[in-house]
């Protein structure tokens, strides 16, 4: 793999996101930092390719026109992101371990913490386990690729469908990852196994990280601990072949794996966020964006992320008398009522 490669995997799936998220976090009333517009940037661009893809299938669209579309949306984003930002690059960039001058032992804490999370990276990006479902989910991507078509060709057979099939219609994760793929100029198979898992699973730690900067109130060394421990969890998680661990650490290139490692917990982040009183409500934006993006990796996280905002919407309204705050849950939700009204309808 040429060098070129990793430099467009790393505009695009790290520069690109954290740029675009800047403009989600101008949304926001708290204190910033470079993690959270990198999961922002992704609940909105995921978003975005959802709402390009699933009409492109239905109107027949190639996969390139949807491919240029969804990189002019991108590239629009990031620009206008570090345009509202520019004057505050330098605090985001430094908003890891911010709180405070840290002692050795917490350096070393998080030193650990980062050899820790490296090291995963490493394995999934350089010892790839090849899952049964990739017979359809890495080939669906090759397909659409080799083809320039979306869910035109069964992969199975090569033959055309004779309708696209309902199950995967409304959550083209593959067919984003060809998009990807076709950015960054390289196969299928090479991005897929590879490259993606690697920022994958650099953006779920990036949400374990906010997780614990909220948990812990920026304190390096309990936040240190923190992924310590959440690393230990994901490395021994394979006692079983339905473990989200499993899934972080084997599948990560799937939709659902997606869903599981960094979706879930980026929805319960944003619900906790939104608790907060310092927060006051503007990450409303984000949350609906990762509603959306969570319909695009799998048809379970139209049910499982409403759910979530179901629950919080339920404690604000009953237990804390916050009925503004359940409309305003109601209306994040409204993506996934759509696709879950068209989804009966196709079936």
């Amino acid at each position: 793999m040429q060098l070129i490669h990793w430099i467009y995997a790393a505009l695009w799936l790290l520069a690109v996101p954290a740029a675009a998220g800047m403009t989600l976090t101008r949304f926001t009333n708290k204190e910033k930092s470079i993690c959270f517009a990198v999961v922002c940037g992704y609940a909105g661009l995921f978003a975005v390719a959802q709402a390009l893809i699933v009409p492109g299938i239905f109107l027949g669209a190639s996969l390139r026109v949807i491919m240029r579309i969804y990189q002019v949306v991108a590239l629009l984003a990031a620009a206008g992101g570090i345009f509202l930002n520019f004057s505050n690059l330098k605090e985001m960039a430094l908003g890891i371990g911010r709180k405070g001058h840290a002692k050795f032992s917490e350096n070393a804490l998080f030193f650990l913490a980062v050899i820790l999370i490296l090291a995963q990276m490493a394995v999934a990006g350089l010892l790839a386990h090849h899952d049964a479902d990739d017979s359809f989910y890495v080939a669906t991507a090759s397909t659409s690729v080799y083809t320039n078509s979306i869910f035109e060709y069964n992969p199975y057979t090569g033959d055309k469908y004779k309708e696209p099939p309902s199950r995967y219609v409304l959550s083209p994760f593959p067919v984003y990852e060809a998009i990807l793929t076709e950015l960054t100029g390289m196969d299928v198979p090479t991005f897929v196994y590879t490259i993606f898992p690697v920022f994958m699973i650099l953006l779920a730690y990036f949400i374990y990280w906010l997780w614990a900067d909220m948990l812990f109130d920026g304190q390096k060394k309990q936040c240190a601990l923190f992924l310590i421990f959440i690393s230990a969890v994901q490395v021994f998680s394979n006692y079983s072949i339905y473990t989200s661990g499993t899934f972080f650490m084997l599948r990560i290139w799937q939709g659902k794996a997606v869903l599981a490692g960094v979706l879930l917990p980026a929805v319960a982040f944003m619900c906790a966020r939104l608790m907060s009183k310092d927060e006051q409500g503007g990450g409303w934006p984000a949350l609906f964006c990762l509603m959306t993006a969570s319909c695009l990796v799998s048809s379970m996280g139209i049910i499982l992320t409403m759910l979530m905002v179901g629950i919080y919407a339920f404690v604000c309204g009953v237990c804390a008398w916050k009925w503004k705050t359940v409309g305003k849950a109601l209306f994040c939700c409204l993506p996934n009522l759509i696709f879950a009204v068209i989804y009966l309808f196709i079936r």
